[in-house]
């Protein structure tokens, strides 16, 4: 029986999501960081776990994706980054390693390279204005084409819509690099009050894949259920499944609460809850009606 869960798990997950401290040096006004303190109370994922987590990954021999982005700034302490990449690249070599940066700790491309180097495979800046402030394209991009002349590297646009979204291709050797930004009032996904408010016309009926591809694992251990779920807001209880300490990533999965999300968001049908004004996996024209 245990074989079976552990084939059906690696079958089904896309992406694992592995926050392995809890830092961010930013309040964005779309983030519940806004309100959490997440600046001065620094609490690191333990070796212990962290290696539990790769090495079961490693006992499946696990090969999709692994991000390193949660609700922290994963680049903030380089050599925490650094080593947990080359852990993962060291036991996990056929995996895809990700991570989101809001961009504020690279000053030039040696880090960049220096991630390329530790395993990484693709990184997206996310790139911001100041905390409070809401969406402005020319601003942003104005913001956008100074970090890629700071970074000083070749670079190309992907897309750009104004009022929306701006995406460019930044060309470094080896390492799938994207810098971006969007319009959180637009695509924000009911993360905050504030973005449900400028949603507050939009709900969500689409289905959902994320309970049944993706697993999202917090600092403190907490497998969260989407990555609009977290475990330090009281509102998301709900969306935890269980912890590593306790229970094997599979068992997890397989798990009574895990299958209730799944059978909540299989089918067309109103959401509720924060899922109701999320629009994770809309296409750019479902993102506007």
């Amino acid at each position: 029986m245990n074989s079976n869960i552990k084939n059906w798990f690696k079958q089904q997950l896309k992406l694992i999501e592995i926050e392995v401290f809890s830092f961010c040096n930013r309040k964005c006004w779309f983030c519940p960081n806004s309100y959490i303190d997440r600046i001065n109370d620094i609490t690191f994922m333990s070796d212990e776990m962290y290696f539990s987590i790769i090495n079961q990954l490693k006992e499946i021999k696990y090969d999709q994706e692994i991000t390193y982005s949660r609700y922290n700034e994963p680049l903030s302490h380089k050599d925490v980054i650094l080593s947990r990449l080359q852990e993962a690249r060291q036991k996990l070599p056929d995996c895809k390693l990700r991570t989101n940066t809001n961009g504020d700790y690279i000053k030039d491309s040696n880090y960049i390279e220096e991630l390329r180097d530790s395993g990484l495979n693709e990184l997206f800046i996310q790139q911001y204005l100041s905390n409070n402030e809401k969406y402005n394209h020319k601003k942003m991009k104005e913001k956008m084409i100074n970090k890629m002349e700071q970074l000083n590297v070749p670079y190309s646009v992907i897309s750009d819509i104004d009022n929306q979204r701006i995406e460019y291709k930044i060309e470094i050797p080896g390492i799938k690099v994207h810098l971006r930004a969007r319009n959180f009032s637009l695509e924000g996904t009911g993360r905050t009050e504030e973005v449900i408010k400028d949603n507050n016309n939009y709900i969500r009926t689409k289905p959902c894949k994320q309970p049944f591809n993706n697993m999202y694992i917090d600092y403190n251990g907490s497998v969260m259920v989407c990555c609009n779920t977290r475990s330090d807001v009281k509102e998301h209880s709900n969306g935890k499944t269980g912890n590593v300490n306790d229970d094997f990533l599979w068992d997890i999965y397989a798990s009574k609460k895990y299958d209730l999300w799944r059978n909540s968001l299989k089918d067309i049908s109103p959401k509720t809850g924060i899922c109701k004004t999320c629009k994770i996996d809309l296409t750019p024209e479902e993102f506007l009606n």
